[in-house]
């Protein structure tokens, strides 16, 4: 299986216009996340895609999506937290390691 990483390391200006996407600017919303509220801007967080026949499968549902969990759960056995389980805004293409630490710790200046 090929993935591809699309996203690792936001700065808050990056992650400012993710987030306008689809709230001040076209688009779907694809972060509920602003500038200092993501992990990607603390460098603990990335995106893939999957990659099939040398194109992205961004679909999440049927056969697609048993794709997604089998490579959520490789991440969850690497011991990466996978925004697939997430009950809120999932994120099949979104994983982050933080150690245990929340955002507020991160915010506050602490590091892995």
């Amino acid at each position: 299986m090929d993935i591809i990483f699309t996203s690792t390391y936001r700065d808050h200006e990056s992650q400012n216009a993710l987030y306008a996407q689809g709230r001040t600017i076209k688009g779907k919303i694809v972060t509920n996340a602003k500038g200092g509220q993501s992990f990607h801007n603390y460098k603990v967080a990335f995106d893939i895609v999957i990659m099939r026949n040398g194109k992205p499968v961004w679909n999440t549902t049927g056969e697609d999506g048993k794709l997604w969990k089998k490579v959520g759960e490789i991440g969850e056995s690497c011991g990466l937290e996978w925004a697939g389980r997430w009950q809120k805004f999932k994120e099949y293409a979104h994983f982050q390691y933080t150690k245990g630490l929340t955002l507020a710790d991160f915010q506050a200046g602490k590091t892995i």
